[in-house]
């Protein structure tokens, strides 16, 4: 970890005691040791905004700067012991807004953390921040003088805020209206010590659910905070028998049939007719030009008296070898739709699936098809960035590194997660704008998979499948911009970028020459 050892931005101190690291900006011209010792006069004199028997928080002006000195007090042996072993509670909630800072979440500037140590135990700790001028999120919300646009506003950033926090699995611990400062730039988040970044996502329901039911104690002046945090208070958490909760089984003949709910049998019986001629002499199927392996149709359903555009996708066996290896593996089609599910329950775009259909004999699955929503308004990735290409104005061009930009945020975001798409060419993805941002409506995601941690084969071939698109237009500068997009929403990869990029362009090199 850079922020605990010495470097070009950090002095780490251990000497007399004391073991400490400043941010070399904060002690500049000045000496660190004599801070560190005289630490606890200076935080008496300072203006409390805090004192109790844990801690004691002070603002003061040291070298020129206005910071806040937080002073977590010692409480006899057993409690030094037990922050011994777990660590200092100012050494986390140094490395916490340093997590944070990285992944653009507000918090108050970490300048120096100070640990007071007898022998090998921890006595009191310190975490110096910078000062952050801002009111109380609780007393904000209650402002007579706070307009209403205002109130809304702020309210929908701390929600924005509470889902970075959720996207990373990151739990606060002490998540309480007294830890959110309202600014001018936003909402920033305080009192970091508490904090788990949790690689279990059980373990992270359980640790939000706290985070939220405290939250809740303060949420009256707010009702869209309210509602939204009692949304993920009952939000269900991911499991393989929670993946058809919208969708019901249904059995027609020998199909059987995961259809959404509220679309009647009707619709079903007209979906499952797609193999018989008539159907298609009806003029209810048009057939679409797909690949060799698959038939896609297009036609028009009535669902709770409106009218949807529909893509049958049916799935045929490339081979022999084929057929065999899906009598021991879910089908192509039951693939896709659980892949589908699982993007759009992670935040991501994915059409929308009406119904699973899939005909079987005895144990065998002779065949199966996909139902999903037409995305309207919608233009593939690969003619869309063709389209801005050809345009040499100074609009176009602006729009069109907008788009790179924003889809190298979606995949990095998406890789993030854990989730490998897999066939990333960017046929695959379809573009919607809205106003001045980007939609990105991942398709074909039969081989689409969640991992704990995505492999880095795995994110290296998506990156190349991205990288191998070379229409005229689309420059160096625009795949650099794409590359440092995606490296905003991966930390672990822009640690290494440079190898990262060597080993995309290389992979790339080899797959255009074969």
């Amino acid at each position: 970890m850079k922020s605990l050892r010495t470097s070009d931005r950090y002095q780490r101190i251990k000497e007399r005691g004391h073991v400490a690291v400043f941010d070399r900006h904060f002690c500049q011209g000045a000496q660190a040791l004599e801070f560190i010792e005289d630490i606890d006069a200076l935080t008496d004199k300072g203006r409390i905004l805090k004192s109790d028997n844990t801690t004691c928080v002070s603002r003061i002006s040291w070298n020129g700067k206005d910071v806040v000195i937080k002073r977590y007090n010692h409480k006899g042996f057993v409690h030094s012991l037990r922050h011994t072993i777990k660590r200092s509670r100012a050494r986390r909630g140094w490395l916490h807004a340093h997590r944070l800072g990285v992944l653009n979440i507000a918090t108050p500037r970490p300048l120096a953390y100070i640990e007071n140590r007898k022998g090998l135990l921890v006595w009191k700790s310190y975490l110096v921040t910078e000062y952050v001028e801002g009111q109380k999120l609780y007393v904000f919300l209650r402002n007579a003088t706070v307009g209403e646009k205002e109130r809304l506003s702020m309210t929908r950033q701390v929600v924005a805020m509470l889902d970075d926090l959720g996207r990373y699995r990151i739990s606060h611990g002490d998540l309480k209206h007294t830890n959110i400062l309202t600014t001018e730039n936003g909402p920033v988040l305080t009192d970091l010590d508490g904090m788990q970044a949790h690689k279990l996502y059980l373990f992270y329901l359980i640790k939000r659910t706290k985070d939220l039911q405290r939250f809740l104690r303060k949420t009256d002046a707010s009702q869209e905070l309210n509602e939204y945090c009692r949304a993920l208070l009952l939000k269900k958490a991911d499991s393989k028998k929670k993946l058809t909760d919208n969708f019901e089984k249904m059995k027609l003949h020998n199909w059987v049939i995961y259809v959404r709910r509220g679309i009647s049998r009707s619709v079903v019986e007209k979906l499952v007719s797609v193999g018989d001629s008539y159907a298609i002499g009806e003029n209810w199927f048009t057939e679409v030009p797909s690949s060799d392996f698959n038939r896609v149709f297009k036609c028009d359903i009535c669902t709770n008296d409106l009218g949807d555009t529909v893509y049958l996708k049916q799935y045929l066996y490339r081979s022999l070898w084929d057929f065999v290896k899906h009598l021991f593996r879910p089908s192509r089609a039951r693939r896709a739709f659980k892949a589908s599910l699982m993007l759009q329950r992670h935040g991501f775009d994915a059409p929308g699936v009406i119904a699973l259909l899939e005909r079987r004999l005895g144990w065998f699955c002779r065949d199966n098809l996909l139902a999903v929503r037409e995305v309207k308004d919608s233009t593939s990735f690969y003619e869309c960035i063709r389209q801005f290409s050809k345009d040499s104005s100074k609009e176009g061009l602006q729009q069109k590194r907008r788009l790179i930009s924003s889809f190298g945020e979606n995949v990095g975001r998406m890789h993030s997660n854990g989730i490998f798409h897999g066939d990333l060419r960017l046929g695959n993805v379809l573009v919607v704008k809205e106003g001045q941002k980007w939609r990105f409506f991942f398709i074909d995601n039969e081989r689409t998979k969640k991992f704990f941690r995505l492999p880095a084969r795995l994110r290296l071939k998506n990156l190349v499948q991205i990288n191998m698109f070379r229409p005229e237009g689309i420059t160096n500068t625009d795949r650099l911009m794409f590359f440092k997009s995606y490296l905003k929403e991966n930390p672990a990869v822009a640690k290494n970028r440079q190898g990262w990029a060597v080993k995309i362009l290389t992979r790339t090199s080899s797959r255009l020459q074969s």
